[in-house]
């Protein structure tokens, strides 16, 4: 028995004032009454966001997203939302669905939630920040015996670990604040490219599965490039999901917007195997495979 996706929603804002907390709230609460569950049900929470308001970290950014929907604060009877934040940088949302499958196929909830957005965290106070604001939410089910996901990957290469930089500076120039800086190398994503293929080949050796068994690819929309380039390596071309066109340089929220697409299109549904692809700094590589029903 896997995990199912029940339902998802996003939430996408190009002004400059909508932060990140704001969107994934968006996205959850439509996520959860497009599948007419009460948000008390919720079981587990995850947030996998990066770039948040003014860059808070304590009290976990779940915990505002947890309140503002209406989750369970406290133990409720038979009810208990457990939240929390889990970093992993462009392979956060895959990562996130990896860990909710563990907690949902414990038996020990019904519904899983994993959101993920990033903004500007200061709005003009960066260097190099041209990621689009946006958030996506993901709420799961256990599904049934032919269904879900049912094989999940994960790896890193470290000879690129300085190809994308992130890093907080005081500046004391007229106004003392805090500045997020963000650098990367113009082969940043062709590196993050090779090590995804190779990822993906190594996850369908061990199901038993080849490219020409993939219906479906949701990766990471950036960076800007690496779509394109997972396209053309794997040879996939249109099952490749791309949402750039529509949505810009979308960070932890993109798989979840490409999942989102190819859901209301109706490209998941008729699709057997899909492969979820996560990619980040490191170069960090996250997937899973996931079956819908014959």
């Amino acid at each position: 028995m896997g995990t199912r996706i029940q339902s998802t929603d996003i939430a996408s804002e190009r002004s400059s004032g909508c932060g990140s907390v704001d969107l994934e709230v968006a996205a959850a609460k439509r996520c959860l009454a497009k599948a007419e569950v009460d948000p008390r049900s919720l079981g587990i929470l995850i947030n996998t966001g990066v770039y948040r308001d003014r860059h808070v970290f304590e009290p976990a950014i779940s915990s505002f997203i947890q309140k503002k929907i209406g989750g369970n604060e406290e133990f409720d009877g038979a009810l208990s939302t457990l939240s929390f934040d889990l970093m992993n940088g462009g392979c956060g949302a895959v990562t996130g669905m990896m860990v909710a499958d563990g907690f949902l196929q414990s038996g020990l909830t019904r519904y899983a939630m994993v959101v993920s957005g990033d903004a500007e965290p200061v709005p003009g106070a960066s260097d190099g920040y041209g990621f689009s604001p946006a958030a996506a939410a993901v709420l799961l089910t256990p599904g049934g015996d032919d269904e879900g996901f049912f094989a999940f990957e994960s790896d890193s290469d470290t000879r690129y670990l300085e190809a994308f930089r992130a890093r907080l500076e005081w500046t004391r120039d007229g106004d003392p604040r805090t500045r997020l800086v963000l650098q990367s190398d113009a082969a940043y994503a062709d590196q993050c490219a090779g090590c995804a293929v190779r990822s993906l080949e190594t996850l369908l050796v061990k199901a038993g599965l080849t490219l020409g068994d993939v219906d479906l690819l949701l990766p990471s929309q950036s960076p800007r490039g690496f779509v394109t380039e997972v396209s053309k390596r794997t040879g996939l071309g249109d099952s490749v999901v791309d949402v750039t066109g529509e949505y810009g340089d979308v960070h932890t929220a993109g798989v979840g917007m490409a999942l989102h697409t190819a859901i209301a299109d109706g490209r998941f549904k008729s699709s057997r195997h899909v492969v979820f692809l996560g990619v980040g700094a490191g170069v960090t590589t996250a997937l899973a495979l996931y079956r819908n029903p014959l």
